[in-house]
C-alpha cells in the first residue's frame, strides 16, 4: 500500500511540513504506530493490538522482512538475568522476559534448547566476582541459581572445562531468535495489524490534525498520522527527532565477530561455556554456546564498526566515523577502557590469541577448530562522558511537544530479546492509560 502526495500551488486540503505544502490524495491514518520491526518493535506491536484489540496499529519496516538487523545477528542465547544491576530495567525486564519467550515458545511450539549456562572463574578475582554474580542474581530473582564451589560438581554439567569455581544457571537456554521475531510479525497480522515494508522513515513530526497529532514521512514521501509512535530502531536510534536528551548521547556500532567450532568436537559441549566478565562493563566476555540447529559458536571479538549497520568488512561511512567514533565521549571511552580495547582487538585480529582465550576455559580446542563463522553489528550508547550506557534507555512520553506521544526505545541492547515481551507488556500499559 502506497501513498500518493503530489506538491501543487492551491492551498485546499494541505499538509504542510517544513515549509512545503503538499497535497494528499489519502493520508493513512492509525491509533498506534510502531517504527522498526526487529524483535522489540514487532514484540510491541503484536502486544498493543493482542491487548487494545479495537486500535489499528502499523508497523513500519525499512528492510523487506522482519528481524533483518541485530534480531538475526546474534549468539542466540536467552538470558536468565544474574548479570544486571538488580535496580535496573535489565535485571527486571530479563527475569521476567525469558519465562515469557519459554512460555512463548511452548505454545507457538518454536524449538529451543534450556542448555543453560556455566560462568568459569579461573582466579581469585573471578572467584569474588562470581559471589557478586551470585548476590545479584538472587536478587534479581533468578530461578535456579547455584555457585559451584566443588569442581566435581562443574565437571558433571560440563566436563573438560578448566577453572576453580563456577555459577551454574539453568535456566539459560538457546534459540533462534529471528523465528521468534517472524512468528511475533505472524501473531500481529493476524490480529488485523497492518505491517509496512520498505518503509524507511526519515522523520516524525507535529502535525495540525488534533485527533492524530503526530505525522509520520517515510523516504518514498509517503504520510502516515497516528495518536501514539513507538519508535524501535536499534542501530539507528535517536535519529528521526530531537529529542531533549539526545545531545547526550552517540551512538557506536561495534563490528561482532564470532567463529565456529570444528563439528567433530561439537558433542563435547553440553551448557554455554562463559568466561568472567567486568562487572562495570555491558559485555558478557568470551563464550561457547551451542545453537538450536547443531553448531556451536565460539567468541565473540568486537571492534568499531566504520559504518552503523557495518557488517561487511569494507563498509566505511565518514559522516558517522568523523561525528561518532572520532567524537569526544568515545575518545575518552577508548581511553579508560585501553587495555580491554586493546585485548579485543588482538583477539580478532590474531588467531593465536583467539585460541588462547578459549583455551583458558575449554583446553581440547586447536587453533585449526575453530573455523570462520557470522558477523554481526552490536549498538551501544555512549555518554559525552565516555560511559557506557548500561542499562535499557526508553522514554516513555518523555519531554515536550510531540514527545509527550512518543515511546522512544533509545537503546535496547542485550538482553533485548529476551526481554522483548517484558518490554511489550510494559509499553502496552502504558498505551493503555492514553485511553486510544
Amino acid at each position: 500500500m502506497n501513498i500518493l502526495l503530489t506538491k501543487t500551488l492551491r492551498t485546499s486540503n494541505f499538509l504542510k511540513k517544513g515549509g512545503i505544502l503538499y497535497k494528499s490524495f489519502r493520508c493513512y491514518e492509525y491509533d498506534v504506530i510502531v517504527i522498526g520491526g526487529g524483535i522489540t518493535g514487532t514484540a510491541i506491536a503484536k502486544t498493543v493490538k493482542e491487548n487494545i484489540k479495537h486500535a489499528s496499529v502499523a508497523l513500519l519496516e525499512k528492510e523487506q522482512d522482519l528481524g533483518y538487523h541485530q534480531s538475526s545477528h546474534n549468539s542466540k542465547v536467552v538470558h536468565a538475568g544474574f548479570y544486571y544491576r538488580p535496580d535496573s530495567l535489565k535485571a527486571k525486564l530479563c527475569v521476567e522476559g525469558a519465562n515469557l519467550i519459554y512460555d512463548y515458545c511452548d505454545a507457538k511450539n518454536i524449538p529451543y534448547k534450556k542448555y543453560g549456562k556455566v560462568i568459569i572463574g579461573t582466579d581469585p578475582l573471578d572467584i569474588y566476582r562470581l559471589k557478586e554474580l551470585y548476590k545479584r542474581g538472587l536478587q534479581n530473582k533468578v530461578a535456579g541459581l547455584e555457585l559451584l564451589e566443588k569442581w566435581n560438581d562443574v565437571d558433571l554439567i560440563q566436563p573438560n572445562c578448566r577453572g576453580i569455581q563456577a555459577l551454574w544457571s539453568p535456566n539459560s537456554g538457546n534459540i533462534d531468535w529471528e523465528v521468534v521475531t517472524k512468528s511475533f510479525g505472524n501473531d500481529f497480522k493476524n490480529e488485523g495489524g497492518e505491517v509496512f515494508f520498505n518503509c524507511e522513515v526519515k522523520c516524525v513530526r507535529e502535525f495540525t490534525q488534533p485527533s492524530h497529532p503526530l505525522l509520520i514521512e517515510d523516504t518514498k514521501n509517503n504520510i502516515f498520522c497516528a495518536k501514539c509512535v513507538i519508535i524501535c530502531l536499534g542501530l539507528h536510534s535517536g535519529s528521526l527527532f530531537d529529542s531533549d536528551k539526545d545531545d547526550c548521547y552517540k551512538n557506536i556500532s561495534l563490528k561482532v565477530n564470532y567463529h565456529l567450532l570444528n563439528p567433530k568436537l561439537n558433542r563435547f559441549i553440553k551448557t554455554n561455556i562463559y568466561g568472567m566478565p567486568h562487572l562495570d562493563m555491558p559485555f558478557l566476555g568470551i563464550h561457547i554456546s551451542p545453537t538450536p540447529d547443531g553448531n556451536v559458536l565460539l567468541g565473540p571479538s568486537a571492534v568499531p564498526a566504520l559504518k552503523l549497520d557495518g557488517y561487511e568488512n569494507n563498509a566505511i561511512d565518514m559522516h558517522y566515523v568523523q561525528n561518532n567514533v572520532f567524537s569526544k565521549g568515545f575518545a575518552l571511552l577508548f581511553l579508560k577502557n585501553f587495555q580491554s580495547c586493546l585485548s579485543q582487538f588482538t583477539e580478532t585480529v590474531f588467531g593465536d590469541v583467539r585460541t588462547s582465550a578459549l583455551k583458558k576455559y575449554f583446553p581440547m580446542i586447536a587453533e585449526s577448530d575453530i573455523l570462520p563463522g557470522p558477523s554481526a553489528v552490536q549498538g551501544q550508547v555512549v555518554t559525552n562522558d565516555g560511559e557506557f550506557i548500561d542499562d535499557f534507555l526508553i522514554e516513555v512520553f518523555e519531554g515536550s511537544g510531540i514527545q509527550k506521544r512518543i515511546v522512544n526505545c533509545r537503546f535496547i541492547p542485550s538482553p533485548g530479546a529476551t526481554s522483548s515481551l517484558a518490554i511489550a507488556q510494559m509499553i502496552n500499559k502504558e498505551i493503555a492509560k492514553l485511553g486510544i
